[in-house]
């Protein structure tokens, strides 16, 4: 008997290829068996909702689906036969590299949340820092993509990755480690609800970003399949309540804060998912070529492994040529051959553009997103660092003299806690668009790193004009904002930093973070309360 075996893209958190959903399976097979990875349950919200809304069984599919102790025996499993399917880790993209018969059906997360977290105040304050230091990462190359961020900058950490490790922040703050891999859509949860003041490497802003997948054998049930999970995954991510209702009731321990947890994850994982960019189960061959790329530069796979054949072709609907029959008659009595011919021609060609404008479109989404806060609308981190290595070539040359103006807001802290993140989520776009309006000259650029940080891109000044700069940018944050909930009044502290001989990008940002705290303690000896 022939056994087929493919593999469904689906990106999931904190992996390298995130999640593999990898299959084995015989012909005429009613009963389908999918393996789960031991996740939380947020991360398969997707296939648990399929089957509570009953999409499996609209497919004429009858699903079980089952945890596996762990991501090694899920392979195993689907290759013994135990399981028809199996979500697995990034492994399968260099099982595939090294010859497994695997095929990517869709993709799900656009991008990996896997993130690299250390303390403030530690002496870690750019990637280089972690250099010869302890780094916490999961066991059986679940963090192949933190791996890869090491490798692709030469940092030669002492990586742990022992099951046995206690996986918690206290492992930071009691000094056993000096970082620890997260997943950014349950890991800054728990750290801020411990009141921990973290910096966090996302290896997507250092140009790793990859992919995982999904899977089966019958390319009808493949299909099947494939629709009933991207139709479980849009309708978890569109019904939160409901869907957090379904995973409390499948919960052993249900709770308020085990329900505050899992919204947290659902809603973070739309920033991965990006579903309002990209359609569900699309997939970036560009992306996926430069994964295997990458697989092949950092050691992972061999030279010249076959990825051919790896993108699932979905079938072709049958026509029905007893209904369209009559029909065809017709036009073959009225139309000559060439006509027909002709207007065939016309309409695959019609279907051809507006598939490859659907997808520029679509790409187009997905590099916005990238490069952009979802907050605020303003450049990230990532836009910034990528216009700095196009700028400072030319700085070197002294043909423009590039200023950063670091800014962290004052007492934006006790408006959170007073009033909740909605009131400072408002605080935060209102401040926004205060300083945009003070911005105006070519190739001035205003940048949310995140939190209540700001930078702007002087990309040719001097310090005199950014000092007239920030004094206007204190005196308009001085006047008080109007929230919904009521005025608030708040301050910046602002630092410089102007580029000098064969400065880094991070070099550049590092100062004028440096300069800006120290005149922050400043502004903590006279601080006000908000005025409300």
């Amino acid at each position: 008997m022939t056994l087929i075996k493919y593999t469904i893209f689906i990106i999931l958190p904190l992996y390298f290829g995130s999640i593999s959903f990898a299959v084995r399976a015989e012909h005429n097979v009613e009963h389908v068996r999918i393996l789960l990875p031991p996740t939380t349950m947020v991360q398969s919200a997707g296939y648990y909702m399929a089957l509570h809304k009953g999409f499996f069984k609209q497919q004429g599919l009858d699903v079980d689906l089952r945890l596996s102790r762990s991501r090694q025996s899920i392979t195993q499993a689907v290759d013994d036969g135990d399981a028809e399917y199996g979500v697995s880790n990034a492994d399968v993209l260099i099982e595939k590299g090294n010859g497994r018969a695997l095929v990517a059906v869709a993709v799900l997360f656009q991008h990996s949340p896997a993130a690299l977290l250390v303390l403030k105040n530690k002496g870690i304050d750019k990637l280089a820092d972690l250099n010869d230091k302890r780094v916490l990462l999961l066991p059986e190359l679940q963090d192949i993509e933190v791996i890869s961020l090491l490798r692709k900058y030469h940092i030669q950490s002492i990586n742990i990755s022992s099951p046995s490790v206690t996986r918690d922040i206290t492992t930071l703050v009691n000094n056993q480690f000096d970082a620890l891999s997260i997943n950014l859509t349950s890991g800054p949860y728990n750290v801020v609800r411990q009141g921990v003041d973290p910096i966090i490497f996302m290896p997507k802003e250092y140009g790793i970003d990859f992919y995982s997948e999904e899977a089966n054998a019958n390319p009808e049930r493949v299909a099947a399949v494939r629709a009933a999970v991207l139709q479980g995954w849009e309708y978890a991510l569109t019904h939160t309540e409901e869907t957090l209702d379904v995973l409390l009731g499948l919960s052993q321990l249900p709770s308020l804060s085990s329900r505050n947890k899992m919204k947290y994850q659902l809603i973070t994982m739309r920033d991965f998912i990006l579903p309002d960019f990209v359609p569900l189960g699309y997939i970036n061959q560009q992306h996926l070529r430069d994964m295997q790329q990458q697989l092949i530069d950092f050691d992972l796979i061999a030279k010249g492994s076959d990825f051919s054949q790896f993108i699932y072709i979905p079938p072709r609907a049958k026509i029905d040529w007893q209904v369209w029959g009559v029909w065809l008659k017709v036009i073959v009595a009225t139309l000559l051959f060439n006509g027909l011919w002709l207007c065939y021609l016309l309409m695959i060609n019609q279907r051809l553009k507006r598939e490859v404008l659907e997808r520029k479109r679509a790409e187009q989404h997905v590099r916005y997103a990238a490069m952009h806060d979802n907050l605020t609308g303003l450049a990230n981190r990532a836009l910034l660092m990528d216009t700095l290595e196009h700028i400072l070539p030319l700085a070197k040359t002294g043909k423009i003299s590039p200023v950063l103006l670091f800014m962290d807001l004052d007492r934006f802290k006790q408006v959170n806690d007073r009033y909740g993140h909605a009131a400072g989520d408002e605080l935060l776009i209102a401040v926004a668009l205060r300083i945009s309006r003070l911005l105006g000259a070519p190739g001035e650029l205003l940048i949310r790193l995140g939190g209540d940080e700001f930078v702007i891109l002087l990309p040719n000044a001097d310090l005199q004009y950014a000092a007239l700069l920030s004094d206007k940018i204190e005196r308009t944050l001085l006047q008080s904002f109007a929230l919904t909930v009521c005025n608030v009044s708040i301050g910046i502290s602002i630092g410089y930093s102007v580029y000098h001989s064969n400065m880094s990008a991070d070099e550049l940002l590092t100062r004028a973070d440096n300069e800006m705290y120290a005149i922050k303690n400043e502004h903590h000896q006279k601080r006000k309360k908000i005025v409300c």
